[in-house]
């Protein structure tokens, strides 16, 4: 291993170290729970303080508390003090400040602003006699660590500050028992935001579904296929069960096609999914089977023998959605 190579384990190594020891001192806290609590009767939002790269960290955390249901921004200490804190809805509002050493010189003037209006202050630091947590109403006090190389960079402390503040989303998130839909609506761009897409929300269904009796002959079956364009027919049997007819059914029975009865021609065991699964579960399927439609039927229907078809999905539906 090469010296750059050894510098690099070296330090994962370091941040590692790091975060045993914030894990390790969640068992000595009794203010996790009650910052939960203060935030979870918050009816305004965080506002997460930082200087420097503690505020970088702080734009993180907010970024995570809002979209999992806390309402949260992030400023930089110098911003706050030069107009900044006109953004604070007194009597509703929470202060979180970041700081490692608890000391800069920025958070003075913000903190007494605070404590003359009576803002709560959830303080986090690493120094249990820094001015920021003798100005904090929930002193949070995290490891001194050891920065990677020794540098005076904040390295390792960065980390550990960036998972404190994950932690207190995801309890916050569990009490305000906001779920993975809820997210999605809050996230309307990139791959998150199709993530959890159900299959009902973009299947063909209604009269857009190929559909013919068992009955019909293989011309009608073509020209229905032609028809709703989804490179598939469903053939319903007397007995409700569905069979199908795909575009490579009718290349492989293409010697003699007409003379034969549609029964002969169909697939007789297509594959189905439920319409509340994931568009995503859909194309892992179709990826799969190396087809491109699936039958849709109720979640509760889709372990029986016999069920109804409630739309089709075709691998055209999710690519159209950016679902991939």
């Amino acid at each position: 291993m090469n010296k750059d190579l050894k510098i690099a384990k070296s330090t994962v190594q370091t941040e590692i170290s790091a975060l045993k020891r914030l894990s390790q001192s969640f068992g000595r806290s009794t203010q996790f729970s009650k910052i939960v609590n203060l935030i979870n009767r918050c009816k305004g939002k965080v506002l997460v303080v930082g200087v420097g790269k503690s505020y970088l960290v702080g734009l993180k955390v907010a970024g995570t508390l809002s979209s999992l249901g806390t309402p949260s921004v992030a400023f930089s200490a110098n911003d706050l003090q030069h107009g900044g804190l006109g953004a604070i809805q007194k009597n509703q509002d929470i202060i979180m400040v970041f700081s490692v050493s608890g000391q800069s010189s920025e958070l003075d003037s913000i903190l007494r602003f605070t404590k003359r209006h009576n803002i709560p202050v959830v303080g986090v630091s690493c120094k249990s006699t820094s001015m920021l947590l003798k100005f904090s109403n929930y002193k949070v006090l995290l490891p001194k660590v050891i920065e990677a190389g020794h540098s005076l960079a904040p390295t390792a402390s960065s980390t550990m500050f960036g998972c404190w503040g994950n932690s207190l989303a995801i309890a916050c998130m569990k009490r305000k028992k906001w779920t993975n839909k809820k997210f999605v609506e809050h996230h309307t761009g990139g791959s998150l935001a199709t993530a959890l897409v159900q299959v009902k929300e973009i299947m063909a269904k209604g009269d857009k579904i190929p559909l013919i009796p068992a009955s019909k002959n293989i011309r009608t079956a073509i020209k229905e296929m032609s028809k709703k364009r989804l490179g598939v027919v469903c053939i319903k049997k007397k007995n409700g069960q569905i069979h199908i007819v795909s575009d490579g059914d009718i290349r492989r029975h293409s010697n003699n096609l007409f003379k034969k009865k549609i029964v002969d021609v169909c697939t007789k065991n297509p594959i189905w999914i439920s319409d509340t699964a994931t568009a995503l579960s859909a194309i892992d399927i179709m990826n799969t089977k190396k087809i491109t439609s699936l039958l849709v039927a109720r979640s509760k229907d889709v372990g029986k023998k016999i069920k109804n078809v409630v739309g089709i999905i075709h691998l055209h539906h999710c690519l159209s959605r950016g679902i991939k």
